[in-house]
């Protein structure tokens, strides 16, 4: 699959809430939760982050996504693919 680049921080937010709201099997995730308070474990931060990399060519930074919420984890991931070229 071609590595791509979301149109913005919120098509970005959309695709990862609903990626996280499968992984854990909760419909009712927000940008506001924490990964780990929703269910998650590293074998499921392993696997979303499998899926981002394979998309966006850049993964999301696990300190930030286990320890703050997943808006910002997501916001960090993005300015991260729009600040350099996906590899």
């Amino acid at each position: 699959m071609p590595v791509s680049i979301p149109e913005g921080v919120h098509e970005l937010q959309k695709l990862l809430i609903d990626w996280v709201g499968e992984f854990v099997e909760n419909p009712d995730v927000s940008p506001e939760d924490n990964f780990l308070d929703l269910g998650g474990h590293s074998l499921l931060a392993m696997n979303l982050n499998t899926l981002v990399q394979e998309r966006f060519g850049h993964e999301l930074d696990v300190k930030i996504l286990f320890e703050d919420s997943l808006g910002s984890a997501i916001a960090e991931l993005y300015e991260r693919i729009a600040g350099q070229p996906a590899a």
